[in-house]
């Protein structure tokens, strides 16, 4: 089984009051595998799902 992980961005202050952040998000958590039989057609095959994915994130923030 691999191992699950996720990685992230940044953030940074341009005013007294103010920040900007910019962030990236890739994922994997891993993936599954099921092997499938068709009763109606002599066959077994193997069906897999890779659970990965991306994020982009931009934002302004603004502290009171």
């Amino acid at each position: 089984m691999r191992r699950r992980w996720t990685v992230g961005g940044a953030e940074w202050a341009f005013a007294a009051n103010w920040s900007a952040k910019a962030e990236y998000l890739y994922y994997d958590l891993g993936s599954l595998s099921h092997l499938m039989t068709d009763p109606n057609f002599p066959s077994i095959f193997n069906a897999k799902a890779d659970f990965t994915g991306h994020i982009a994130r931009l934002g302004v923030n603004y502290r009171f």
